[in-house]
């Protein structure tokens, strides 16, 4: 998991972006409801940034780790014929 810690450091400086930005909206006066909204455009822009990263870091075959708690989706195994009885 080492390789999701850039991506994550992004997205949480992102969501503290917005979060502060939002605090600034609802709590400021004068020009401080403008700096607000650049912080949340400049978190969204970070947290776009976050997502690219991330989809970056998967490998080429395109397969993810394995599940936690052994969860699995249905592109983990084949698929069952006939359904749940």
């Amino acid at each position: 998991m080492e390789y999701l810690r850039g991506p994550l450091y992004l997205d949480i400086a992102a969501k503290g972006l917005c979060l502060a930005g939002v605090g600034l909206m609802i709590f400021g006066q004068g020009g401080w409801f403008t700096v607000g909204i650049f912080a949340v455009f400049i978190g969204v822009l970070i947290g776009a940034w976050a997502m690219l990263a991330a989809r970056r870091t998967r490998p080429p075959d395109g397969r993810s780790g394995p599940a936690p708690f052994g969860a699995r989706t249905r592109r983990d195994g084949p698929a069952e014929e006939g359904g749940n009885p």
